[in-house]
């Protein structure tokens, strides 16, 4: 359902403009659909058009309104029939005792223009504006049949870090199509995302928008705050210019709360979560999360930093830092969130690295099936599935003797640039008991041997074990791999060097399934999974893989 304030959740935040009338900071906010009327103007009831002169529930002989689904302080929503078009639509009805408030109603207006030019898949389309003859200002926009981000997070608490990656990607595109075009948001917001129901993320409430370029005078009354207490930048508290990435660090606030289940900055009054962010750093979500993958972590890192200059110079630019995190169509991934078939997730644990990943160049079996049912739903149950038995601390499916469980495994990236890593958030599909998920690596210009030693994955059996075969699963022909073994986790500074020498080696293997023996008869728990040799892939590439990884005991 389309909503324009935080109706749902709560009044508007005292000293802070939800889209509405201006409210002077500290100053008591009026309630949704109560706000102090215009003397002279009629009394009316704004849930009930009837009461609306002129109106009698048909606005311009077009638009049958139906039943109010949302409300804010200087409008309300409602579900509508075009009768012209034969299709369900929402209204945003001004109310009519601000009809004489000109601010307001510039503000009202502007929203139309701004947010007609952009025809975005995650953009809700405006499709008519105007005035009746009675005063009665108002806005029709595409219809969402769904939930807004902030039902969805008061049923299920926190996403999947795979989830908020998805959803992420979505609004932050959005944003960046807005961008493009000189707009800002400034009130991104979980009541502001809305989802379809087959998982698209839309944007929703471009009325607060405001020309980049800097052109035109404020709308916002002197000494006010435009947005919502707990997503907005500091730059909008200290009487400075926003731009893109005002966007930036409220998306980034948002996934935070994704992530973790809670906003990121709460204080005992609105303007005190506000200030909050004005001395005090977002902590990164991986010290409240532990299964919070180290690149999602320190993208919302980067997003939320108080100096602008370090964040995302605008939404296109987050959504391309998010898209390598998100290897499945992201609307595929988010339409779990609309599933009564997916419950929340459970408890993390300070062993998960992650949710589960599919590639973007090979779905394999799981996105072939997710097509043909025309959505994401085996897709999800795919990544569902991962994250229960990540969850549980098992491995993949016992296949012949006794498979050992994994209690959890970490990608090993020692001679890499920047971060050191390889897309740590797949690696729970290297052992999420199905094979048509898989670990990856990057694709290199060059033969591994050329660039580095090698790359690979180290898992934790949970305590040592002797381990007499490891049947690995690979999605391509041509890799080489070492076995390592020890008992001692891996250091953040060591590299396969540190592991001693390889107990034991092979070369060439076949795509498919295969048994590679281990001679030694010591147990160990830590055993690192090393590629010496990637498969050449299309345009003289190459890439390596872990489709799936079993530990079989003697």
């Amino acid at each position: 359902m389309v909503e324009d304030a935080e109706s749902r959740t709560g009044d508007p935040a005292p000293g802070f403009v939800d889209g509405d009338a201006p409210t002077d900071l500290g100053a008591p906010a009026p309630e949704p659909g109560n706000t102090p009327p215009v003397p002279g103007a009629p009394t009316v009831d704004p849930h009930d058009p009837a009461t609306w002169p002129g109106t009698a529930r048909i606005l311009r002989d077009r638009y049958l309104l139906e039943e109010p689904i949302a409300s804010g302080g200087a409008a309300v929503v409602w579900r509508a029939f075009d009768t012209t078009l034969s299709r369900s639509v929402a209204i945003k009805l001004l109310h009519p005792h601000l009809a004489s408030h000109p601010p307001t109603v510039e503000r009202f207006k502007r929203e139309a223009k701004a947010a007609a030019q952009l025809t975005h898949p995650n953009v809700v389309a405006i499709y008519d504006s105007g005035e009746t003859a009675d005063g009665l200002v108002f806005l029709v926009m595409e219809y969402v049949d769904g939930p807004s981000l902030r039902e969805v997070l008061r049923e299920r608490g926190k996403l999947d870090p795979g989830i908020a990656a998805a959803l992420g990607e979505q609004v932050a595109a959005a944003l960046g199509e807005a961008h493009a075009r000189g707009l800002i948001h400034r009130d991104v917001k979980p009541a502001n995302i809305l989802l379809t129901d087959d998982g698209v993320a839309k944007v929703t409430d471009f009325g607060i928008a405001k020309a980049l370029s800097g052109q035109q005078a404020t709308l916002t009354a002197e000494g006010t705050v435009v947005g919502t207490a707990a997503y907005v930048a500091p730059e909008q508290l200290e009487a400075v210019d926003v731009d893109a990435r005002t966007d930036v660090y409220a998306l980034g606030i948002v996934l935070f709360e994704c992530l973790v289940g809670r906003p990121a900055f709460e204080g005992d009054t609105p303007t005190a979560t506000a200030a909050a962010r004005l001395t005090r750093d977002l902590p990164p979500p991986r010290t409240l999360r532990a299964d919070v993958p180290r690149p999602l972590d320190d993208i919302i890192v980067r997003a939320t930093r108080r100096n602008r200059d370090q964040r995302y110079a605008d939404g296109a630019a987050f959504a391309a830092a998010l898209a390598p995190l998100v290897r499945a169509r992201p609307s595929d991934i988010t339409a779990m969130l609309v599933s009564d078939e997916f419950p929340a997730p459970g408890p993390s644990t300070a062993h998960d690295t992650g949710p589960v990943s599919v590639t973007s160049d090979d779905m394999g079996g799981a996105r072939k099936l997710a097509l043909a049912f025309g959505g994401g739903l085996v897709l999800a149950l795919v990544a569902l599935l991962a994250a229960d038995a990540l969850q549980e601390g098992g491995g993949g499916a016992a296949t012949s003797g006794d498979v050992l469980s994994i209690a959890a495994a970490s990608d090993f990236d020692p001679h890499g640039t920047g971060g050191r890593e390889e897309n740590p958030i797949a690696v729970p599909a290297s052992y999420d008991g199905d094979p048509e998920t898989r670990w990856t690596t990057e694709r290199y210009n060059a033969p591994l041997a050329q660039l580095k030693a090698g790359v690979g994955i180290w898992f934790d059996l949970g305590v040592p074990q002797r381990v007499s075969n490891i049947e690995l699963d690979l999605p391509t022909q041509g890799m080489a791999v070492a076995i390592y073994a020890r008992d001692a986790a891996p250091g953040s500074d060591e590299t396969e060097a540190d592991w001693g020498q390889p107990w034991a080696t092979f070369a060439d293997l076949p795509a498919g399934t295969n048994t590679l023996t281990v001679p030694s008869t010591d147990a160990a728990r830590f055993w690192l999974v090393w590629l010496t040799r990637l498969s050449e892939i299309d345009g003289g590439r190459h890439q390596g893989g872990i489709a799936e990884v079993r530990f079989v005991a003697p």
